[in-house]
């Protein structure tokens, strides 16, 4: 059915892919060229209205990213979220969010607008619509549910809240595992490890090393490197030394 209302649907299969890689990889500067490919089957127009706004909310979610990680301009990525989320709900604004239904990919969207909230104005803020996203979205939506958990246990972080920012981690994790997905598996044995290393837990280390070596087997190396460059320079972890050797 979905070859039919999309001519070109393994070629949109392709580029959506490739963006998902990109942003679990945290390759924020590539993500320009899967922007010129997307507009292009934009303008080509050879679709139903559905994928017509379904396409045009990708396009206008991977910009706003764009705009945020790569020109820090979060303004402009705020700007264009609500003009994603305004395609299939006109009357969306930043004030009655919760009066609405939302499908997966509002709700992503949603997700990304709690993150400039987050930076911008509050974590708290940010978690309270966090929250919201987790109880609107459907059973199973894993991808979206595992990205939600990351976000609030990195939100409790800067919150201090090590215990929840834990919690959080955990609930990622094993979903991972029910679902036998390595999808932002890396990312939460991140967060699981600083948590561990703030609330003085010895396993701090295996969490992290864990995230490390998911890391590198997804390819991920400007994570990987991400990740050993932030626990020297904050927490003083330096996780080369054992890496380096065989446990």
């Amino acid at each position: 059915m979905l070859k039919y209302r999309l001519k070109d649907y393994s070629t949109f299969c392709k580029i959506k892919n490739s963006i998902e890689s990109k942003l679990e990889g945290g390759e924020f500067d590539k993500l320009k060229k899967e922007v010129e490919k997307l507009k292009k089957i934009v303008q080509e127009g050879k679709m139903s209205l559905y994928y017509t706004q379904l396409l045009k909310q990708l396009l206008f979610l991977v910009e706003s990213i764009i705009e945020k990680t790569v020109n820090d301009d979060y303004k402009k990525a705020l700007e264009k979220l609500i003009e994603a989320m305004k395609i299939t709900v006109p009357d969306f604004s930043l004030s009655n969010y919760t009066s609405f239904v939302y499908s997966s990919m509002e709700i992503r969207i949603l997700m990304n607008i709690a993150l400039i909230i987050e930076k911008k104005e509050s974590p708290e803020k940010c978690i309270k619509m966090f929250l919201f996203c987790l109880e609107s979205l459907e059973q199973d939506n894993i991808e979206e549910r595992v990205r939600i958990y990351y976000n609030l246990s990195y939100s409790f972080h800067l919150l201090s809240d090590y215990n929840k920012e834990l919690y959080y981690a955990d609930l990622g994790i094993k979903t991972c595992v029910k679902n036998r997905t390595l999808n932002g598996l890396g990312l939460l044995y991140f967060r699981k490890g600083i948590a561990e290393y703030h609330l003085k837990k010895e396993n701090y280390i295996d969490s992290l090393l864990k995230a490390i070596h998911l890391f590198e087997i997804l390819g991920h190396e400007k994570l990987k490197q991400m990740a050993i460059e932030n626990c020297r320079k904050f927490y003083n972890i330096e996780l080369t030394s054992f890496i380096a050797k065989p446990r």
